[in-house]
């Protein structure tokens, strides 16, 4: 089978959990034991993230031109667009697309374009779409209930944290990166991009009622990739200063991806308050590091956490700081550790690669 993956949105400004799962995805489909070849049409300078392999061709491309002419010349039997809003229209193979979530329908005001501009947007690709992939039963769900793709066209496939977590990081790489951002003992991890829907603001007013209603402190590390120009960042950093809570909450930004195990395995608690996720990788990555979760009750986190931790209403500061003192109790975070630990084994990449590889040959099979 000869698929083409569309990667030309794919930038080196950020490697958030989308990009995790198209590096993760086609490494794995290339180390399947399949007849395949994978093309990826993408921009010379992203082309030394990916592995080298006899099944992976590189499509440098210049225009959409030569985008077509290139799908002709390959004798691709397959379309492929695991990249949000990357879609390309008349194109002569069957196309696979991944929609991860639908953001947009929940919370219009937090995505640019809002509701309409959206639609539209889906309105004119969806037609062309042979099959869909999403990354969850609740986008599955969302995607039928507000897109117009039926449902059966809709395959839910679970993600898997980045292959680094699959192993415990070594105790002189864990202090060293204690050392390097200066952490407390003791902390709670917020791992996230500055989005609305991350909602911050609801996990700070939370530690600031665990300070004046319970008298009691939990460090709070937040990482993430900020501009300094974003609001939701600049807003945070405005609450830590205006309610002395330096001592309490580590902004540490940008965390290149080799310390992330130990920022997990140091900690004593993944805290998950957003308020929509598609799937919500760093709950995965909490699993992997057999770390207690606490965590919103919204989107498709309890499909990922399952009985893998504690909720909260991320809508309600007062729920948020009750269920984080609740994790200060050593019994129930040993309960929640053991819980991830089982929790942890549904999540594999070689199972992302197989169920997306079903999907794939069920469509050119029907061609």
């Amino acid at each position: 089978m000869r698929i083409g993956i569309n990667l030309l949105n794919l930038t080196q400004d950020r490697f958030g959990g989308v990009e995790q799962y198209i590096k993760n995805l086609i490494t794995h489909l290339a180390d399947s034991r399949e007849n395949l070849t994978l093309f990826l049409f993408l921009s010379s300078n992203m082309r030394n993230i990916f592995p080298r392999h006899e099944k992976i061709q590189i499509q440098k491309l210049t225009d959409s031109a030569h985008i077509y002419k290139s799908i002709r010349q390959c004798q691709l039997d397959l379309w492929f667009c695991p990249l949000h809003k990357s879609y390309i229209s008349n194109i002569d193979v069957p196309s696979v697309v991944t929609i991860h979530d639908v953001l947009h329908t929940e919370y219009p005001h937090f995505v640019p374009g809002g509701l309409d501009e959206n639609n539209r947007y889906y309105h004119q690709f969806a037609p062309s779409f042979t099959k869909v992939i999403t990354v969850s039963n609740f986008s599955k769900n969302a995607i039928a209930n507000h897109l117009p793709i039926p449902k059966e066209k809709i395959h839910a496939i679970h993600l898997n944290a980045p292959a680094i977590f699959e192993r415990a990081p070594a105790h002189a790489q864990r202090k060293r990166v204690k050392q390097k951002y200066q952490l407390p003992d003791r902390y709670a991890l917020y791992p996230s991009s500055y989005n609305p829907h991350k909602n911050h603001q609801n996990l700070l007013k939370a530690i600031l009622i665990l300070r004046k209603k319970y008298n009691t402190s939990i460090p709070l590390v937040l990482t993430g990739f900020a501009d300094k120009n974003n609001g939701i960042y600049q807003s945070v950093l405005r609450f830590i200063s205006d309610h002395s809570l330096e001592g309490d909450i580590h902004v540490l930004g940008y965390v290149k991806p080799d310390d992330m195990p130990s920022l997990y395995w140091n900690s004593s608690f993944l805290v998950f308050p957003s308020l929509y996720e598609g799937f919500g990788i760093p709950l995965v990555e909490a699993l992997k590091a057999k770390k207690p979760i606490v965590c919103s009750n919204k989107g498709s986190i309890p499909e990922i956490a399952g009985d893998a931790a504690l909720y909260f209403d991320p809508e309600s500061p007062e729920d948020i700081a009750s269920k984080m003192k609740s994790m200060l109790n050593p019994s129930t975070r040993e309960r929640l550790r053991k819980m991830s630990s089982l929790r942890s084994k549904q999540f594999s990449w070689k199972r992302t690669a197989a169920e997306t590889l079903n999907v794939f040959q069920s469509v050119v099979k029907k061609r």
